[in-house]
């Protein structure tokens, strides 16, 4: 199945024009069957074998079907053939189409590639960079924000989609869904559309020219963190930063309270320690900076194993025992690493430029365009 899957990444790229992404589609949530119809343009159909015909009427429609590792498509309720692959090519650039993933209706421009494996579909947008990047605003920030901030977003997801390729074995370079970015398809913000036009091929980089690891978070609750705080390398360009811009926003403070037998039990467990033992230390822990680890009785647990264990918000919190609960108060949302996006929204709203934004949460960076870039890695 691999060398299927690379046969088909390599037919992709071949036809592609160099500045298209291919995103892999309901990934978080598999289909086995789509139904595909009409919206706008003409669409060519072909197969690993032969061209189809087209998809061009207001009442066309196309189910397609995975069966082992093979698609069954069906054009209008008659059966065109099983294929390894197939695929519709959009003939001009304002083409789309509608999608019913679990009869939800998703729209797309660009080209869709359909192919299966053990029986669920893999449906795959060939769609232009920037279209990505409208799709990927809208869907990681959504409507009602002002341009400047758009511009940030749209700036720092066109470099992570450049430099974040996690799908090339599965035949695609990144998904739709939060382990890349969220990608939904069709943006129809005017706001969004500008934003990302107006900052067309502007990317982030290092002092070497390659592209920025833009990780990006909802709230930092007033400081962001290394990456070796939440994973295991610290990368450079991603420090530590004070922020007082997010301290206002809506996910900068929350607050948990659990039981405090399920915290002294969980401690006992990481720590091989009795639960007597562990009732006999201080539980309380105070965060007024950013701190790796909660220490008990020589131990340290790493705050991103609390933070996954209880579903918390974020690292970023202090524990006080109050008898039979535990009390959980914390500052922002997400892994806190890079740009804060609830502290570059305000800062937007303070008629700080886009540029000025990632440079505060990007340090020792550039933006610069693409075909600098290319020009720079010449020598």
């Amino acid at each position: 199945m691999r060398s299927l899957l690379v046969v088909i990444c390599c037919l992709v790229a071949f036809l592609s024009n160099g500045k298209n992404l291919r995103i892999g589609l309901f990934e978080k949530d598999p289909v086995k069957s789509i139904l595909v119809k009409y919206n706008i343009g003409r669409y060519g159909l072909l197969s690993e074998s032969k061209q189809l015909g087209f998809f061009q009427g207001k009442r066309d429609k196309l189910s397609v079907k995975a069966y082992g590792d093979k698609v069954v498509v069906y054009l209008n309720n008659k059966k065109l053939g099983s294929y390894v692959w197939f695929r519709m090519n959009k003939q001009s650039k304002l083409n789309s189409l509608l999608l019913f993933p679990h009869n939800k209706e998703k729209r797309y421009r660009g080209d869709i590639v359909f192919y299966a494996s053990k029986g669920e579909l893999q449906v795959v947008n060939e769609v232009d960079l920037d279209e990505y990047v409208k799709g990927v605003v809208k869907g990681e920030v959504g409507y009602g924000y002002n341009k400047e901030y758009y511009k940030v977003q749209a700036v720092i997801s066109r470099t992570y989609g450049l430099f974040l390729h996690k799908h090339k074995e599965d035949g695609f370079d990144l998904c739709d869904h939060t382990h890349c970015q969220v990608y939904k398809g069709i943006n129809y913000d005017k706001n969004i559309d500008q934003a990302v036009n107006e900052t067309a091929g502007e990317v982030i980089v290092d002092s070497t020219i390659g592209y920025l690891n833009t990780l990006f978070h909802s709230n930092c609750g007033g400081q962001t963190v290394t990456t070796d705080y939440v994973w295991n390398k610290k990368l450079s360009n991603l420090e530590s930063i004070k922020d007082t811009h997010c301290r206002k926003s809506s996910q900068a403070n929350w607050r948990r309270t659990i039981s405090k037998d399920r915290f002294v039990r969980y401690l006992s467990n990481k720590t091989n320690r009795t639960k007597e033992y562990v009732l006999g230390k201080k539980l309380d822990f105070v965060q007024g900076y950013r701190k790796k680890y909660y220490k008990i009785g020589g131990k340290k647990i790493k705050l991103t194993k609390i933070r996954s264990y209880f579903g918390l918000k974020s690292t970023f919190f202090s524990v006080h025992d109050i008898g039979e609960k535990i009390i959980i108060t914390g500052r922002g949302y997400g892994h806190g690493v890079g740009l804060c996006q609830e502290g570059a929204i305000a800062m937007s709203k303070k008629n700080y430029s886009y540029k000025e934004i990632i440079k505060f949460y990007y340090t020792g960076i550039n933006v610069i365009k693409e075909s600098e870039r290319s020009f720079y890695l010449l020598f």
